[in-house]
Formats: structure tokens, C-alpha cells, sequence
């Protein structure tokens, strides 16, 4: 199966303009931990729960001062929708992702999520290998 077939095509995003504060609301709203940073649907970072916490409110910054283009992860790993879903798998593993953005030809097309991919994993042994080999290394 193809990323594409499973991604979700709407994928929740913020302008770089925007305040941590405003990326907080979204994903409070979305329930989510990461927003990707976008400019019409050019991809230019991404941002999590994780980054806000601690490069702006343990920084002693004011989140509806900060934008998220200062604390973003710029040029993020991506994938493609024409990539099989183990491939995924193995990046979202690896890195210890939970959301993978899927980028088409310099365009956001969606994103991959865990849950996503939980979904294809019940009935694909090939990707529940994987992401069970992921979780032995990263417990090594």
C-alpha cells in the first residue's frame, strides 16, 4: 500500500507568521503535538507541543510574541505519497516520529500519522515487523 492511500490529505497547518501561541490553540483544538509550518502549500518547517514548552515558555518567551518561524524544524523529513507505507514506517521509527509530512514535487500533499499507519500495520505483517524492530532499537 501507498502512503497516499492511507496520509490524511488535510493536513493541519500554521503560517510562519504565526505565534507559538496561535500554534498551541491549533493543536489544543486539532489535539495534536505537531502543526507543520506552511506558506500556501509550500512546507517550510514544522513545529510540536515539545518546542513550544521548551524553547519558548522555559525560555521565558512570550508565546504570543514568538513566531514559530524562530523555533520551527526547518526542512523536516518528509515522504512521498508514492512511497509504500514500511518505508514510512522505518522513518517514523527511526526518528521517533509521530507525523510524517508528505510533500509532492515541492507541494504539501498531507501528512502520516501513527494512527495511520496503525490502521495498515493490523493487516500488513511486513510493517508491524518493522515498527516492532524500531522499538527494540530504540530501547537499546
Amino acid at each position: 500500500m501507498k502512503v497516499s492511500e492511507r496520509m490524511t490529505k488535510e493536513p493541519i497547518t500554521v503560517d510562519p507568521s504565526a505565534t507559538a501561541k496561535d500554534a498551541s490553540e491549533r493543536m489544543k483544538k486539532e489535539n495534536i503535538g505537531v502543526v507543520l509550518v506552511a506558506e500556501g502549500d509550500q512546507l517550510k518547517g514544522l513545529v510540536t507541543d515539545r518546542q513550544i514548552a521548551t524553547k519558548v515558555v522555559a525560555a521565558g518567551k512570550d508565546p504570543a510574541q514568538t513566531r514559530v518561524s524562530e523555533i520551527m524544524t526547518e526542512n523536516p523529513v518528509t515522504a512521498s505519497p508514492d512511497m509504500i507505507i514500511c518505508d514510512a514506517t522505518e522513518i517514523i521509527g527511526e526518528n521517533g516520529f509521530r507525523r510524517l509530512p508528505v510533500v509532492e514535487n515541492d507541494r504539501l500533499v498531507g501528512v502520516l500519522s501513527e494512527a495511520d499507519i496503525t490502521l495498515h500495520a493490523r493487516n500488513c505483517d511486513s510493517c508491524t515487523e518493522n515498527i516492532f524492530s524500531e522499538i527494540e532499537k530504540a530501547e537499546k
